[in-house]
């Protein structure tokens, strides 16, 4: 393998000057940026038909067990997913759906695998269980373990808060109350807001972007497009407004091949209540409670204050990193859902490498394969900043040109009518995306 040697010193050196310079201000720039971002709820940004389109070829590539660039795991076919999902695999016996996961162990990572492994173990005592059922029955022992890692960090933000006067400290009391009440799944009366409603419309949305039904894509964009009719506020003026805007989704909904969807019709109950204010049961979520805090402390004079208490607040555990949170926000999912959140971040996605948003071009020559988690972590950052957050970039550049060539010599690109120059070119990219960093050997290829 002739890959030349990966400096990553200066760039460590030059991040941690930058870092250092800017930490000072850090916990107030953050807490800006966040409460920016929560105000501004993301929209979905659509991927371009002839971007599809030019990745049609490698996307077929996917079921071949191609590695991502970035981690080296062996990436899912999509369509395997998909297929699963179709059948209703999550709604099986535990023992059928881990019977059906086990030839694919070797692509889960991080908190899914433990989470996986956890299933696989107490599928052995309970076989004929769901494993919604398994997930229930250790819902007593995560759900604790996920209150002793919330609860020093909640105690901090009462003392902080202590500090403060009354106004805030009364606000940060009745949210606390409310939180409590999450905790224990207790009925909580909450606002509507518009912007939630739309934010958990897109995620949803977002899921089903991804599966091949076309009828329950078209029926999405109606919802989506109908939603945007919601006033940003609700109040006494505009009430009646959202209420009709409600109901005329609902019907959407109920005339749709999506009529039976649980999320949807889960979404669509809460909204109802909460317009009605009535109190109902809601699941405690860290992104939430996090927004709510800053939209107490928003016009808080002390802004170092500001910058503490969001960075204290953000110490609490995310599914990411905790898997009792990661445990907890499952239970709160169908089953359909649960299976999709484990196989999402090992799924194959069309990565490119010079990114979109910097001017990266929808060809194949740009085109490399990664898991949608790396995909989604790294975002538009520069490749070499890549290769600095993933140092083993490198070697697994290679190992996926090297099954590339494999798959050459073993006729698939023909089969496909792909190109072997997809390789030359792979090759070419990176070189230059890395400035001469990795310089892959293709020498097999010939």
């Amino acid at each position: 393998m002739k890959i030349q040697p990966v400096q990553l010193t200066t760039y460590n050196c030059n991040m941690t000057a930058q870092k250092t310079q800017n930490n000072k201000n850090c916990g107030n720039f953050e807490f800006a940026k966040t409460l920016q971002n929560l105000n501004n709820i993301p929209h979905i940004h659509p991927v371009t038909f002839l971007g599809i389109q030019n990745s049609s070829k490698l996307r077929v590539l996917f079921s071949y067990k191609l590695p991502c660039m970035y981690s080296g795991i062996t990436m899912i076919d999509p369509k395997v997913l998909n297929r699963w999902i179709k059948s209703r695999l999550f709604f099986k016996k535990s023992s059928e759906v881990i019977k059906t996961l086990q030839p694919y162990e070797e692509s889960l990572t991080g908190v899914e695998l433990k989470i996986y492994t956890i299933l696989k173990e107490r599928s052995k005592i309970h076989p004929d269980w769901t494993i919604k059922q398994i997930l229930e029955e250790l819902k007593p022992v995560y759900c604790r373990q996920l209150r002793k890692q919330q609860a020093p960090i909640f105690h901090e933000l009462s003392e902080i808060f202590k500090t403060l006067p009354e106004e805030y400290n009364s606000k940060f009391k009745f949210l606390m109350e409310n939180t409590e009440k999450k905790l224990n799944e207790r009925p909580v009366l909450i606002p509507f807001s518009s912007y939630e409603f739309k934010y958990r419309l897109e995620k949803i949305a977002a899921d089903i972007a991804n599966t091949p039904n076309i009828k329950e894509k078209k029926v999405m964009r109606k919802l989506l497009k109908e939603s945007k009719r919601f006033s940003n506020t609700t109040n006494a003026k505009t009430l009646d407004h959202q209420k009709e805007v409600l109901e005329f989704l609902k019907l959407i909904l109920r005339k749709s091949v999506l009529k039976r969807n649980e999320r949807l019709n889960d979404l669509m109950t809460a909204a109802q209540a909460r317009l009605n204010k009535d109190e109902i049961i809601v699941s405690f979520s860290r992104k939430a409670f996090i927004y709510d805090l800053l939209k107490i402390i928003e016009d808080l004079p002390d802004k170092n204050l500001q910058g503490l208490i969001f960075k204290t607040a953000s110490k609490l555990p995310t599914s990411n990193e905790s898997t009792s949170a990661y445990f907890m926000k499952l239970l709160s999912e169908s089953p359909e859902k649960i299976g999709h959140r484990l196989i999402w971040p090992s799924l194959a996605s069309v990565e490119h490498i010079l990114p979109r948003s910097c001017g990266g071009a929808d060809i194949m020559a740009n085109f490399g394969g990664a898991t949608t988690r790396e995909n989604s972590n790294r975002k538009n950052i520069e490749f070499v900043k890549q290769m600095q957050r993933k140092p083993e970039t490198p070697q697994n550049c290679q190992k996926y040109v090297n099954r590339l060539i494999e798959l050459y010599k073993q006729g698939i690109f023909y089969k496909i009518g792909l190109s072997p120059k997809y390789i030359r070119d792979f090759k070419n990219t990176i070189y230059e995306q890395s400035k001469h960093l990795i310089n892959l050997d293709i020498s097999q290829l010939y």
